[in-house]
């Protein structure tokens, strides 16, 4: 497949050291790799878990990352970056890909109205210089490729004017359109890596939002449960 530069790292799919954790839960040692260390937004400042616009930010936000990890989900399914393919399956390979990365960069935009952009550091999140170059290569692919089409970064060949000539010796042109790269523009590591970064992304998310949401109960519909989950009759 077509894809881009090669991240170069003695680790798979090129993660960095800072990525890779253990925990130990009683007796026992669990592990894996994260973007990030989780936040805990019980230590961020009232005004910060009061923001009800902020709030409805995060609660957009889950459907966003929903997405980006649906198409990871199909991109890992369908794809292998070693081998060839058609031009109409790099096509359809590029429409996971840019939902991957249009609905990650979502939360991160100014939309249009009241709520803010979605940012790390509203989160309490410190980003290593690693997660932060990944994070800053999505969003300029969203902002140059994806989202809107810079010519600078969108590859393609020159386009051409064919000449021609009747058969009464009248001129005539056709245009012979640009050829465009097609495939993913992510190349393998670089996808597993933005599949963490998602995952933990989302992660984080639902945790600040449940934190948040105390503040603003009394706003949305709400049940009566028991302790063992059942809806309680209220008389």
């Amino acid at each position: 497949m077509e894809n881009g530069h090669q991240q170069t790292s003695a680790h798979l799919f090129g993660f960095p050291d800072e990525w890779f954790y253990q925990e130990q839960h009683g007796g026992l040692v669990s592990g894996g790799v994260r973007a990030f260390v989780p936040p805990d937004p019980s230590k961020l400042p009232d005004p910060v878990l009061k923001n009800h616009a902020l709030f409805k930010r995060l609660l957009l936000s889950v459907r966003d990352l929903a997405h980006a990890s649906s198409a990871a989900t199909f991109m890992r399914q369908d794809i292998d970056f070693d081998e060839p393919y058609s031009r109409a399956e790099l096509r359809r390979f590029m429409c996971y890909e840019t939902t991957l990365i249009v609905s990650y960069a979502r939360p991160f935009s100014q939309s249009n109205g009241e709520l803010p952009a979605l940012t790390y550091r509203s989160m309490g999140i410190k980003l290593s210089a690693f997660t932060r170059r990944l994070h800053e290569d999505l969003i300029q692919k969203r902002n140059q490729i994806f989202a809107h089409a810079d010519p600078e970064a969108v590859l393609h060949s020159r386009p051409a004017v064919m000449k021609f000539r009747d058969a009464s010796g009248r001129s005539f042109s056709v245009l012979n359109p640009p050829t465009f790269m097609e495939g993913t523009m992510l190349d393998r590591n670089q996808f597993e890596q933005a599949s963490v970064l998602v995952s933990c992304l989302s992660l984080a998310v639902y945790e600040m939002a449940n934190a948040m949401h105390p503040h603003f109960a009394d706003q949305y519909p709400h049940w009566e449960l028991d302790s063992n989950g059942q809806p309680v009759t209220v008389t």
